[in-house]
């Protein structure tokens, strides 16, 4: 568990409630979250109604996390370069999901993806969606890509492939599996052969 000295005791909750959660816990337990962070019940119950709240905010926060890594990746590079900021994302996910193993577990557990049924949060996944979607098509148009790439499906099977880095990542079967030194920059070398492959140049 990363360092929690000099947090906010609102922030200590939330983290607490996401540990819970990336234990595959149905939902957070609201008591224990609160105890767990040194924050009385009372207290708690003002921020959030119940355990149903706490997991709304919790998956909420991972999820503007997440897309502000996301984003900032992708705007360091220059605008003129499509290919290169979808890179970048695809990249930023393994650092997120490498630098933040609880956000990573909870964000495919069964609680978050319940949760990210929800508009309110769930217009953070869409947002990350857009905005791959919108780079690929730019790609397209200006001919870096295959006319007749299927966009969606591309974006599919890179979503299956960050979700895998989660579970690999977690069980340390890129170390166990592939004897990789560094599992962190294999699986960022994975993205890149299935990111090659997929987008390869029309005159490749």
């Amino acid at each position: 568990m990363k360092e929690l000295s000099g947090k906010r005791p609102y922030d200590l909750l939330l983290q607490h409630a996401a540990e819970q959660m990336a234990k595959i816990s149905p939902l957070p337990e609201l008591a224990l979250a609160a105890q767990e962070a040194g924050v009385s019940l009372e207290q708690a119950q003002r921020w959030f109604a119940d355990d149903q709240a706490l997991s709304m905010a919790v998956v909420e926060q991972q999820m503007v996390l997440l897309t502000d890594h996301l984003a900032r990746r992708a705007s360091a590079v220059p605008s003129d370069d499509i290919i290169g900021q979808l890179r970048a994302l695809t990249h930023a996910y393994v650092e997120w999901f490498f630098d933040n193993p609880v956000g990573g577990r909870l964000l495919v557990s069964p609680a978050a993806v319940a949760v990210l049924s929800h508009h309110q949060v769930g217009r953070f996944s869409s947002a990350i969606y857009d905005l791959a979607q919108s780079m690929m098509e730019r790609a397209r148009e200006v001919g870096l890509i295959k006319a007749d790439t299927d966009i969606p499906e591309v974006l599919l099977t890179m979503r299956a492939l960050t979700l895998g880095i989660v579970v690999l990542q977690d069980m340390d079967h890129a170390r166990l599996w592939g004897d990789y030194a560094d599992p962190r920059a294999a699986l960022t070398r994975m993205m890149d052969s299935y990111f090659d492959l997929a987008l390869q140049r029309p005159d490749a």
